[in-house]
């Protein structure tokens, strides 16, 4: 299940640099449309995950609100959407710019998703938020912020927030306040019911 999630980064730095290269030639408006077009069907299926993975994990058949996965897509982050911000990287002609924006993307839209879908379980099953604990999930490598790894395996329940030791909080990862903690991060969550310890 995770493995999927962790598979996409690869697939999205793909796509994105074979996305950029195939509209290459066309004028500044069509290299726009097809960048935004696929980055949005990335998007969409790191939602769909998300929702379903913690249906699985939650052993709950969640649902997908479209009104509620386009709100969490089209979010505005410091007074742009991830449409602006790829316009921002195209016109300068930034490859690894607009494919570090594409997986920090898809990474926040991922966990907002298993947040969405935790809490459906909740409002669906009434349920108590403090009966689904979530844990926070590092990649521990050369690369991990040490904020992240100080969150490494910490558990609290749903509606609590995650702190580092920079005085950052967030729900679930792709979600501080500070983007130093949020871009590039590979970090999730995962999901399961207080009384199954």
């Amino acid at each position: 299940m995770i493995q999927r999630y962790l598979l996409a980064f690869d697939e999205i730095n793909k796509m994105t640099a074979i996305s950029y290269a195939s509209v290459r030639d066309e004028d500044i408006l069509s290299r726009l449309d097809q960048l935004i077009d696929d980055i949005l069907t990335f998007l969409i299926k790191a939602y769909t995950q998300g929702i379903e993975n913690v249906g699985i994990m939650l052993s709950y058949d969640t649902e997908i609100d479209v009104d509620r996965m386009y709100e969490v897509i089209y979010e505005v982050i410091d007074g742009k959407t991830f449409e602006d911000r790829i316009y921002d990287h195209l016109i300068v002609d930034d490859l690894n710019g607009l494919q570090t924006l594409a997986q920090s993307e898809y990474h926040r839209v991922y966990n907002l998703a298993c947040e969405d879908g935790a809490w459906q379980f909740v409002e669906d099953d009434d349920a108590l938020s403090s009966d689904v604990i979530k844990t926070w999930n590092a990649i521990v490598d050369n690369v991990t912020r040490d904020t992240h790894l100080h969150l490494n395996g910490t558990s609290v329940n749903l509606q609590d927030e995650f702190y580092t030791f920079d005085g950052d909080h967030a729900p679930c990862p792709g979600s501080f306040e500070k983007a130093s903690n949020n871009v590039n991060c590979r970090c999730w969550l995962t999901y399961k019911l207080s009384d199954d310890d």
